[in-house]
C-alpha cells in the first residue's frame, strides 16, 4: 500500500495547482467582464467615495456560467480593500428573511444565535453593530429569488429604506447587490424598492467562443505546467461550452480532460481528452447543483428523467410527472407532497434550468404543462440522481 501511494503521488501531473480550477475560485483578473465590474464601482462610488449617502443597489442578471457570482465576489474584493464590508449571501441556501439575516449577523458575532429573534429585531442588531464599529457594508444576495419565492420583498424593501423607517435614526450603512438569472427581476420589485436600483443593473450576455478562450487561457496559465494543454484543446472546449455560454461549464471540462490526462500519464492535454470530458461532464448535472435541493427536488428529477425515457418521449404533461413521482416516492419509503407543493418544487427546477416547465400553446386542448429536460440526456440525469440519493443515504 506504501508503494501505491509513493507511487501515485510521484506521478508527473499536467497541472501545477488545480484551486484556479474550482467553481468558487475568484482570480485577481476578471476576462471579458472588465467593463461590467467598472460599472459595478460607478453604481457604488457615492458610497466607495463619501460613505455617508443614499444607500445604493444594483442589479447582476445573466444565465448560469456568465459569471454573475464571480464578478461580484470580485468587486466584494476590491471594496473590502477601500474599507468597505461586503457579505456574500447564497439564497438557495439561505432562502428565508431570517435565516439570509443570520447568515450577515453571523459575520460580526459567531454566536449569534440562529433562533428566537424576529427579523426586525435583527435588523436592528446589525444597524446597531455598524453603528458602534463605524462600518458600511455591501450584501449581495445572490439568486435572491429564492429569498422572495420564500419570504416576499419585504426584507429587501427594510434594507434598502431602513433609514426612513421608524426602526431607528442611522446613517444610511448598507447597500444592496441583487443577483438573479431572470432579466424581469426588476419589475418584480415594489416601487419604493426599485427606485434604490435606479439605472444599475448589469446584464452579463452570453460568453462566445473568443471570449471563452480568453478565460480559459487565464486558467490554464494558473493552473497547469507550461507547454501541458494544446491550443486544439482549449479550441475544442470553447466550441462546445459557446453552446450554452457557459464559462463554468468550460473551465470543468478543462479539469476534467487534465484528470484524465494524468490518469493515462501523458504529457499533453490533447483534444480526445476533452472529448472524454464531455461524455463525462454535463453542464447541468454538477453535484454543487445537487447540494443545494431539497429531496423532493430529486425525487421530481428522478421521476421526469424515467419517464421521458419511456417511448423515447419528448415531453412530459404535469399530470404523467405526477404519478411517476407518487411512484418514485413510494421506492424511496417518502411521503409524496401535495399537488400544490409538488408544482412548487417543479416551478424551482424551472427557475434552477434544470427542468423546462412551459405552457402549451394553440393546437391542445385547454392549457398544458409541458415538462422536459434542456439539453441533458435522461438516462444521465437518472444516475446522477439516483448516485446523489445514494451518497446522502450513506452519509446519515
Amino acid at each position: 500500500m506504501d508503494d501505491l501511494l509513493r507511487d501515485e503521488l510521484g506521478r508527473p501531473s499536467v497541472f501545477k495547482d488545480e484551486r484556479p480550477l474550482e467553481f468558487d475560485y475568484v482570480p485577481e483578473r476578471l476576462p471579458e467582464r472588465e467593463e461590467e465590474l467598472r460599472k459595478l464601482v460607478r453604481a457604488f462610488k457615492s458610497v466607495l467615495e463619501n460613505r455617508v449617502g443614499v444607500t445604493q443597489s444594483a442589479l447582476i442578471t445573466g444565465k448560469v456560467g456568465t459569471g454573475k457570482t464571480v464578478l461580484s465576489k470580485k468587486f466584494g474584493e476590491m471594496v473590502s480593500e477601500e474599507g468597505l464590508d461586503y457579505a456574500h449571501i447564497n439564497c438557495r441556501r439561505y432562502d428565508t428573511n431570517s435565516l439570509a439575516m443570520t447568515k450577515v449577523l453571523k459575520k460580526y458575532d459567531e454566536n449569534f444565535p440562529e433562533r428566537g429573534f424576529s427579523v426586525e429585531e435583527m435588523i436592528r442588531s446589525l444597524f446597531n453593530i455598524l453603528e458602534m464599529r463605524d462600518i458600511y457594508l455591501i450584501v449581495a444576495l445572490d439568486e435572491v429569488d429564492f429569498l422572495i419565492e420564500r419570504s416576499g420583498t419585504e426584507l429587501l424593501y427594510r434594507l434598502s429604506r431602513l433609514s426612513d423607517d421608524s426602526i431607528g435614526d442611522f446613517d444610511n450603512r448598507i447597500s444592496i447587490i441583487y443577483i438573479s438569472r431572470k432579466t424581469s427581476f426588476k419589475s418584480e420589485l415594489d416601487e419604493s424598492t426599485r427606485s434604490t436600483l435606479r439605472d444599475n443593473v448589469v446584464e452579463l450576455e452570453d460568453y462566445g467562443k473568443k471570449e471563452l478562450i480568453s478565460i480559459l487561457n487565464q486558467r490554464v496559465n494558473l493552473a497547469f505546467n507550461i507547454d501541458t494543454v494544446s491550443d486544439k484543446s482549449l479550441e475544442l472546449i470553447s466550441d462546445i461550452a459557446s453552446r450554452w455560454g457557459d464559462a463554468r461549464f468550460a473551465i470543468e471540462l478543462l479539469w476534467k480532460a487534465g484528470k484524465k490526462a494524468d490518469s493515462e500519464r501523458s504529457e499533453k492535454v490533447i483534444p480526445e481528452h476533452v472529448r472524454w470530458a464531455k461524455a463525462e461532464a454535463h453542464p447541468v448535472v454538477k453535484e454543487e447543483l445537487f447540494i443545494d435541493l431539497k429531496k423532493h427536488h430529486l425525487l421530481i428529477l428522478l421521476a421526469l428523467s424515467r419517464l421521458l425515457q419511456k417511448d423515447s418521449k419528448i415531453y412530459a404533461t404535469t399530470g404523467e410527472l405526477k404519478k411517476y413521482y407518487e411512484i418514485v416516492c413510494e421506492e424511496n419509503n417518502e411521503d409524496s407532497r401535495s399537488h400544490t407543493q409538488f408544482w412548487q418544487y417543479l416551478q424551482e427546477l424551472n427557475k434552477l434550468a434544470i427542468a423546462d416547465a412551459v405552457i402549451s400553446g394553440k393546437g391542445d386542448r385547454g392549457t398544458t404543462t409541458h415538462i422536459s429536460l434542456p439539453d441533458v440526456p435522461a438516462s444521465m440525469l437518472e444516475e446522477e440522481v439516483k448516485k446523489y440519493l445514494e451518497e446522502k443515504k450513506k452519509r446519515r
